[in-house]
């Protein structure tokens, strides 16, 4: 993936890092993509598919099948149990207040040995969607999908310094131009202070949040 080709056209520093993350993941099966609208979400370009996955979309605001309302805060999954190979959950958990249900039934509807695949965000603007309540760290991650009952959960953080952490909060006012013009400068700055600082926590400056989880 071409960094200043996807700046070009129109991805955040958070989207980038996050797609370069999806190029390292493999959905396999029948893949259900919660709260990710009716179209395939740009990040599907970059996920490795195993030749027999079929990806289905279910929004927060509609079952893209039957065009029933569904909330993802008080209903229930509309997928039998057991029914789902791989879970797709993009930067949806910070828009829900009551996440617990959704976690609950997307372990309902997994089958054994199926895998959620997800991100949240951490140091990222507020951006509600229609709402935007929490920003997790990874030790809240993992108490949370411990408690629901899931195993082998693995959280990675990316990002890369404290200069890209703060270019990520001014890039939205930055024309495109300018921003491919001094993002490599942001990451020459970020590695001259991890060669100086090279025990510095990466996971204070993370931009997300990446997990992947085995039922």
């Amino acid at each position: 993936m071409g960094l200043i080709t996807e700046l070009w056209h129109g991805k955040d520093l958070y989207r980038i890092f996050m797609n370069q993350e999806c190029e390292r993941q493999t959905i396999k099966g029948k893949v259900l993509d919660v709260g990710s609208g009716i179209k395939l979400a740009s990040y599907h370009r970059f996920l490795k598919k195993e030749e027999c996955a079929t990806i289905e979309n279910l929004d927060l605001g509609f079952e893209s099948n039957s065009g029933k309302k569904i909330d993802l805060e008080k209903d229930f999954l509309p997928r039998q149990t057991e029914s789902v190979d791989t879970i797709l959950l993009f930067n949806v958990l910070e828009h829900l207040y009551n996440y617990s249900l959704v976690l609950s039934e997307i372990k309902r509807i997994l089958k054994p040995g199926g895998a959620l695949i997800g991100v949240v965000p951490f140091l990222v603007a507020y951006h509600p969607d229609p709402r935007d309540y929490w920003r997790f760290t990874r030790e809240s991650l993992e108490r949370i999908f411990a408690a629901v009952g899931f195993s082998d959960i693995q959280i990675k953080s990316f990002g890369y310094g404290p200069l890209s952490a703060g270019f990520s909060q001014m890039e939205i006012v930055l024309p495109r131009l300018l921003k491919i013009i001094l993002l490599p400068c942001v990451f020459f700055g970020d590695w001259l202070i991890t060669k100086f600082r090279p025990k510095m926590n990466k996971d204070k400056f993370s931009l997300g949040l990446f997990f992947t989880l085995t039922k």
